[in-house]
């Protein structure tokens, strides 16, 4: 498990696909999360979706809990890692399952958990994020986390009656490694020095 402040990433079971099969089922999370409200899937589908998420190696899916509340799931992150060239990327994403939890700011600490394991663990050199061109608040998060957009393709989504673009975000390790003290700070607050201590003593004071 991988703690980060006020939440957790652990592995997704299998008696998780209950939570899973409710929240992808879900028109608003899903219009918000992929742009595909009318995605349903039933648990037959969600079971043969587990057995190849664990046989992939590169696409890597955690269940985020809070951790005063251990297996109570509130949303799912992922990196799925993949190179340009020589250039290791990794392509985050993220949602928050629990709708009252929206807006607390909780997406941007798990996004910022992503990128501590893409560039401190993974050594990833560059990480993105897709999103549709509604979705202001996972723009705000991502921006607020050091991501920049650096393009937009055309009317990908058509949602509710009319077409959307969805926009490109990226930041490279060399962009966030600079900020990386000041968002954890900004982040974690007092658990900065907690995070330190488990994970980067060398930066411990």
């Amino acid at each position: 498990m991988f703690e980060f402040g006020d939440i957790r990433f652990r592995p997704i079971e299998k008696d998780d696909l209950k939570t899973l099969h409710r929240w992808e089922n879900d028109f608003e999370l899903i219009m918000y999360s992929r742009s595909k409200p009318i995605n349903f899937v039933n648990m037959t589908q969600l079971e043969k979706l587990y057995e190849e998420w664990v046989k992939d190696k590169k696409h890597l899916r955690f269940i985020v809990e809070l951790r005063t509340h251990a297996k109570e799931a509130l949303g799912i992150a992922r990196l799925q890692l993949g190179t340009w060239g020589n250039v290791r990327t990794a392509d985050v994403g993220t949602y928050i399952g629990k709708k009252a939890l929206w807006g607390k700011g909780l997406g941007q600490q798990i996004t910022v958990a992503l990128l501590e394991i893409a560039f401190n663990q993974l050594n990833a050199d560059r990480c993105e994020a897709w999103s549709v061109e509604f979705n202001r608040r996972a723009h705000k998060s991502l921006e607020a986390c050091g991501f920049k957009k650096y393009g937009a393709a055309r009317q990908v989504a058509f949602v509710n009656g009319r077409k959307w673009d969805g926009y490109h975000f990226d930041i490279l390790r060399d962009e966030y490694l600079p900020m990386r003290m000041e968002l954890l700070e900004q982040t974690l607050n007092e658990k900065t020095e907690e995070y330190l201590q488990k994970h980067c003593p060398a930066l411990s004071s």
